[in-house]
């Protein structure tokens, strides 16, 4: 069955049909493979051409560049194209651009566009299992560090990483538990929101209840943001033999690729997956079903997201 072409407007249509014009002309005078081949890689530029009129008005194929096959690669894994059929309509793309005259822009290979260099080197998986959790609760209290138990709550529950709980104030959580969404500045300074779980939303409201507002939740006054980071970090490999399965290494030695050693960033990786779960329980297609982890976890690129639902 023929998947529907990407419906344009009157404009794009004008434009898709200048690019088109200029992908047959590189046809006519390409000598290069069979004809069936050849005849294969123009529908598919052809494919990637619509994307390209309707998304990004680009009207001369010359000027292609990574940013719109970055794009292309978004949307058709979204769509729940495997990287595998990716692969090669990226591979058409090249072949065509590779003939036009005075391209602007060098492009990037299949691999490293689709992320598959990096997926090669981290096929571990990260993830804490719910024992190693349960036990981790246990050992934060017996040395009293309350703290760390509600850092490692929202890294859990939420996705979070350790820095973007440490910039949570209390007006934040506010928010939070009156929208039930809290509102995360990542990396870059891109902002999500997030569903807050109950458990999550009963903690906030206990710390909060000794936070001044506009204060932080888990940095004191006088205290440093990286310092505090560093001290939740060195927590975890202190306590780490008290809590982390005590099977994991033999795991590891029958086959399973697991990380040797539990980490903080473990936690965001057990969210990761469950999110990855539920939506795969949902009947979500494998490319959309990432997206939605994608969008929580705060990443574009779903190369990472890939890694992040390793298991």
């Amino acid at each position: 069955m023929a998947r529907k072409s990407i419906e344009l407007n009157e404009k794009q249509e004008r434009m898709y049909n200048v690019l088109s014009q200029q992908i047959s002309k590189v046809a006519r005078h390409n000598r290069q493979g069979s004809y069936g081949t050849k005849k294969g890689y123009a529908e598919k530029v052809n494919k990637f051409c619509r994307f390209l009129s309707k998304e990004f008005a680009v009207q001369k194929f010359a000027n292609i560049s990574n940013k719109h096959l970055a794009g292309y690669v978004k949307h058709e894994q979204g769509r729940g194209i495997s990287n595998k059929t990716l692969k090669t309509e990226l591979s058409a793309i090249r072949f065509f651009h590779d003939k036009v005259d005075r391209p602007r822009h060098v492009l990037e290979t299949e691999n490293k566009l689709l992320g598959a260099e990096r997926l090669k080197s981290s096929g571990e998986n990260k993830a804490w299992n719910q024992q190693e959790i349960d036990r981790f609760h246990e050992v934060c209290p017996k040395f009293g560090n309350e703290r760390m138990a509600s850092v490692a709550k929202l890294a859990r529950n939420e996705g979070l990483r350790i820095h973007e709980t440490l910039r949570i104030d209390r007006n934040v959580a506010e928010k939070a538990l009156k929208t039930g969404e809290i509102k995360i500045k990542g990396k870059g300074g891109k902002v999500r929101c997030v569903p807050i779980s109950r458990e999550s939303a009963d903690m906030l409201k206990e710390v909060m209840k000794n936070v001044e507002r506009g204060d932080k939740l888990f940095v004191r006054e006088g205290e440093k943001t990286h310092l505090v980071i560093k001290q939740c970090q060195n927590f975890i490999n202190r306590h780490r033999d008290k809590f982390q399965d005590e099977n994991r290494a033999e795991r590891i030695a029958a086959g399973e690729k697991l990380k040797e050693n539990v980490t903080f960033h473990g936690l965001r990786h057990a969210y990761a997956q469950d999110r990855y779960d539920e939506a795969k329980e949902q009947n979500i297609n494998d490319g959309n079903a990432r997206l939605v982890v994608s969008r929580l976890l705060g990443h574009e690129r779903d190369e990472v997201t890939r890694i992040y639902t390793t298991n």
